[in-house]
C-alpha cells in the first residue's frame, strides 16, 4: 500500500487528515487547493498531465470499481489465484468428463459391433433352420404317402403296391441340429433317421389304426 497524498503539491493525508483529495480519470491524486489553483490557469485540463479533467472525491462514497484502487493489492492477487485455480479446476473437470464421453461412445461402437454379429449369426442359422424345416417337411410327406391308411386287405394290397415312381424320389434325410435336451424330440429326431420306406409295409403295421407323423 503507498502513502496517500496529492500528485501535485505532495501534502500527505496522515498529515492532513482533512485535506480533501480526488482522483482524476487520468489516475493523478489531485488535493482541492491545487485543483482551485488550476482552475484559474485552465479548468477543463489535468494540471498534471493536461488530459481532460473528470474527478471524483476520494471518500467513503466513492464507486467500489474506483475504490479498489486503494486497497492492498494482495488481496487481489490471492483472489486471482482462486479463481485461477477455481477455472482450470473445472477445464480439467471437462477435459476428463469429455475423455469418458469418448471412452463410452468407443464401448458403444464395440457392443453394436459385437450386436451385428450376433444378428448375422442369428439370422444364418435361421435360414439354415428354414432349409431343415422345409426338407423335414418333404420328408414327412414322402412317408405319410407311403403309410398305409385303410384296414382291408385289398386296400392294404393296392397301397401297398403302389411303385416308388408314384411316390416319387426318396428325399434327402434332414440333419438334425436342434440344441434342444428334449429326448422325446430326440427319439422323434432318431425315428425320422432310422426308419425306411418297407418299414411301413403290411408286415410291419401293429394296428388297423390311421399312421400319421
Amino acid at each position: 500500500m503507498f502513502r496517500l497524498h496529492c500528485n501535485k503539491c505532495y501534502h500527505l493525508r496522515s498529515q492532513e487528515p482533512t485535506l480533501a483529495l480526488n482522483l482524476t480519470r487520468c489516475h493523478h491524486i489531485i488535493c482541492a487547493n491545487c485543483l482551485e489553483r488550476s482552475s484559474l490557469e485552465d479548468p477543463k485540463k489535468c494540471p498534471l498531465c493536461s488530459q481532460p479533467l473528470q474527478t471524483i472525491p476520494i471518500d467513503r462514497n466513492m464507486p467500489s470499481g474506483m475504490a479498489q484502487y486503494f486497497e492492498d493489492p494482495t488481496r487481489f492477487l490471492k483472489l486471482y489465484q482462486k479463481i485461477s485455480k477455481f477455472q482450470g479446476d473445472q477445464r480439467t473437470s471437462d477435459n476428463v468428463g469429455f475423455w469418458q464421453q469418448m471412452e463410452r461412445q468407443r464401448d458403444l461402437e464395440l457392443q453394436l459391433q459385437g450386436y451385428n454379429k450376433i444378428e448375422m449369426q442369428l439370422n444364418q442359422q435361421i435360414e439354415r433352420e428354414k432349409k431343415r424345416i422345409e426338407e423335414m417337411r418333404k420328408y414327412i410327406e414322402y412317408y405319410e404317402k407311403a403309410a398305409p391308411s385303410g384296414s382291408s386287405s385289398s386296400h392294404r394290397g393296392r397301397r401297398g403296391s403302389r411303385s416308388s415312381q408314384e411316390r416319387g424320389s426318396r428325399p434327402h434325410t434332414p440333419s438334425v441340429t436342434t440344441t434342444t435336451t428334449d429326448t422325446s424330440m430326440e427319439k422323434e429326431n432318431n425315428f425320422f433317421m432310422d426308419t425306411t420306406a418297407d418299414d411301413f409295409g403290411p408286415k410291419k403295421r401293429r394296428n388297423d389304426k390311421n399312421f400319421h407323423i
